[in-house]
């Protein structure tokens, strides 16, 4: 197989910096590093990334989240997995690293991967109600990766890893590092990861062409801590990723993806009694792919960003909380010209009126629809004001554990449209649409509160409350046209309103000496909710585009209703060598519904899960196996996904030494060889889920 770098420099001497046993030995202590889980509250559950690791299927955010109460992965192929969040999928789950919004497009199409690797975090969050609402209105909440050293200094000393992984099925090849060296003033850190699959085998035996991956990341950190209280840490970080798309085009279609973060942190503590810490973040994002079929280059996409963001944590009379003021400036552009596509270009114009939209509005009369065949969406740019902020404080007389917590966010956003990039035979004419490139300025407000109360010494209930308007995104209102990576004509709809929705979530914990029960659940209305849905004739057949004779998906609006819950119970059945045997069993459903009492397309099916877990002092494992159900609640010309049951193992050993600290592990992933489908997926047919696999790996810790 081929083990070609993009970047042999960079990743080189970083990992050899990372990898050096004889300055481990001579001069670096060994730092004891425990990877810990810890759900603080309903509305934030934090896990150290290592441990999402070890019970993930794949590498994507979503396969790192998914086996989370009422998350899934809404997968396109083994690189592109973005989280589902209690049916919230898209622009409805807000992405960031630390306290930055992502700036890649995995909410804009589903083939488009997050701009991410999740093995390079430290930790992961996952955040609803108030604790969310300071970043957005993001009715699935917001998924935070957290890298601690870019926004404060590690310990004081020198510390690192090393990390590699092999696999079978798809010939998985991982390797990875960090070094981190720090002293009372000056901090300075280095990481280097890349993860290589090819082409993997589903549950009957049969090879899924163009599934395979490589994705490589690398970061650098600097700090400087000019006064006990006050330090400023850059970083940059660099991430390639360049993946085939299993879908059914005869030739093959890959996507190749760049994103360079460079940002700035300064943060101080101890101003006054009522700021706790004070911080500044600057970041400037530059993200590019491209899109080819056959070799060909068929589209490009590129967005950059720049985001400053000023943070106050604050403590007044009995409100501990959050306030944060941001302002982000957008810039996107797109192409599709075939073979034509190298860089980003400006149309020609021939000032004669009657060409502006002549091919457009000669399929607009024909067809009644306005196929494109140009670049599917204007140039755009938006800048957004957004404030956010979340309080919590215990409510007097109600006990010292009744908490009472609020947030709101308040979004102004300015969108320019430039239509200097698209043909002009396919510009929306103005004698169709006068106000279809005109600039416009928009405004959303979103309110949340919750309360966390003990209903008795072992049981503790929270609920949260939340009012959201969520702006529509620019592809929301402007694509128009053919998508070659998903193999569909998509049309936008420039008169989409704001959608808006009131969320309702409540957690109900019971806590026992020997067995836990976790309920969750979760009704949210939606006034104007925003989907895709196959277009079909009045005779009930897809409509297909004149262009590619590819299926066409239609932008809409309706009142929607979700809805479902879990219920978690872990259970101590015994104590072997005086450590508790763990037994867990979880139920998961959901609908989503049209406020008609039909099924949106793609509603996750029920699911249970069953796992059988023990850790002792150096060793620990799991056995797993999760049946999910037919998926039978289906739209309107939908069809069903067959159930599946999936049986997954896992394994590690840890040993501590003066020459640092090494764990190995051994893990099995769909071991009965089913044959799976994602219901998620629209690639369920050309990309089902892995066949059986085994992946081994070693990290070594000083």
């Amino acid at each position: 197989m081929s083990f070609i770098f993009k970047k042999p420099p960079l990743f080189i001497t970083l990992l050899s910096l990372c990898s050096c046993p004889a300055i481990a030995n001579e001069i670096l202590p060994t730092v004891e590093v425990e990877a810990t889980n810890n759900a603080q509250n309903g509305q934030v559950q934090s896990n150290a990334s290592e441990l999402l690791q070890q019970q993930a299927s794949g590498n994507t955010l979503g396969d790192y989240l998914q086996e989370h109460a009422s998350v899934e992965s809404a997968s396109y192929g083994p690189a592109v997995g973005r989280p589902v969040v209690r049916g919230m999928s898209g622009y409805r789950v807000k992405i960031l690293q630390n306290d930055t919004e992502m700036n890649d497009l995995s909410a804009m199409s589903q083939d488009h991967a997050v701009g991410v690797m999740p093995k390079a975090s430290e930790r992961i969050e996952l955040l609803k109600g108030p604790a969310s609402i300071v970043y957005g209105a993001s009715a699935g909440g917001t998924v935070r990766l957290v890298n601690e050293s870019h926004h404060q200094f590690p310990e004081k000393g020198f510390s690192g890893q090393v990390d590699a992984e092999v696999g079978s099925n798809n010939d998985l090849q991982s390797l990875g590092g960090k070094a981190v060296a720090t002293s009372d003033q000056f901090t300075v850190g280095i990481s280097a990861n890349r993860i290589q699959t090819e082409d993997y085998t589903d549950g009957h035996g049969n090879l899924v062409k163009d599934s395979d991956v490589l994705t490589e990341q690398a970061s650098l950190v600097a700090g400087w801590r000019y006064k006990p209280s006050a330090q400023v840490i850059v970083s940059y970080e660099t991430l390639d990723k360049d993946y085939g798309i299993p879908n059914q085009t005869s030739r093959a279609t890959r996507i190749d993806m760049e994103r360079d973060i460079y940002s700035l942190h300064w943060s101080e503590t101890e101003l006054f009694e009522q700021l706790d810490k004070l911080s500044f973040d600057l970041s400037y994002s530059d993200y590019l792919h491209n899109e080819t079929e056959g070799g060909r280059k068929d589209g490009l996409f590129g967005q950059k960003a720049l985001q400053a963001l000023v943070s106050a944590d604050y403590y007044l009379d009995d409100w501990l909380g959050k306030l944060q003021l941001s302002y982000r400036t957008n810039e996107l552009k797109v192409c599709h010209e075939h073979g034509a596509c190298d860089s980003f270009s400006t149309a020609s114009r021939s000032g004669i009126d009657t060409n502006v939209g002549a091919s457009l509005e000669n399929y607009l009369s024909s067809t009644g629809l306005p196929y494109s065949h140009g670049h599917p969406m204007p140039n755009t740019e938006t800048q957004t004001w957004m404030l956010g902020a979340n309080a919590e404080k215990p409510l007097l007389g109600w006990g010292e554990e009744v908490y009472l917590s609020i947030g709101a966010h308040i979004e102004a956003r300015a969108l320019q449209a430039d239509s200097s990039n698209i043909q002009e035979t396919w510009l929306m004419p103005s004698r169709v649409d006068a106000n279809y490139y005109q600039d416009e300025t928009e405004f959303a407000g979103s309110i949340s509160a919750g309360v966390k109360h003990p209903l008795t010494q072992n049981i503790q209930s929270e609920v949260n409350l939340s009012y959201l308007e969520r702006l529509p995104s620019v592809d929301e209102l402007y694509w128009n046209g053919f998508h070659h990576a998903t193999d569909s004509y998509v049309f936008g709809n420039r008169d989409l309103k704001k959608e808006r929705s009131v969320n309702l979530d409540w957690d109900l914990a019971l806590e026992g000496e020997q067995s836990d029960w976790h309920f969750s659940t979760y009704g949210y209305y939606f006034w104007d909710y925003i989907y895709q849905d196959s277009a079909y004739d009045q005779n009930g057949k897809p409509l297909i585009d004149p262009f590619h004779l590819s299926d066409v998906w239609q932008t809409m609006q309706t009142d929607a209703v979700f809805a479902g819950g879990s219920v978690r119970n872990d259970w101590q059945v015994m104590q072997w060598k005086q450590r508790p045997v763990i037994w867990t069993n979880q139920f998961e459903a959901s609908l989503a519904q049209k406020n008609n009492g039909d099924s949106l397309p793609r509603t996750a099916p029920y699911s249970y899960l069953t796992k059988l877990g023990y850790q002792a002092m150096n060793w620990s494992a799991n056995i797993s196996l999760k049946h999910v159900f037919e998926a039978n609640k289906l739209a309107e010309y939908e069809s069903a996904t067959d159930s599946y049951t999936w049986l997954s193992a896992y394994a590690d050993w840890k040993v501590k030494s003066r020459y640092g600290n090494w764990r190995v592990w051994l893990k099995g992933e769909n071991l009965l060889d089913s044959y799976a489908q994602n219901h998620l997926s629209f690639l369920k047919d050309t990309a089902p889920l892995m066949g059986r696999s085994v992946r081994a790996g070693i990290r070594w810790q000083y």
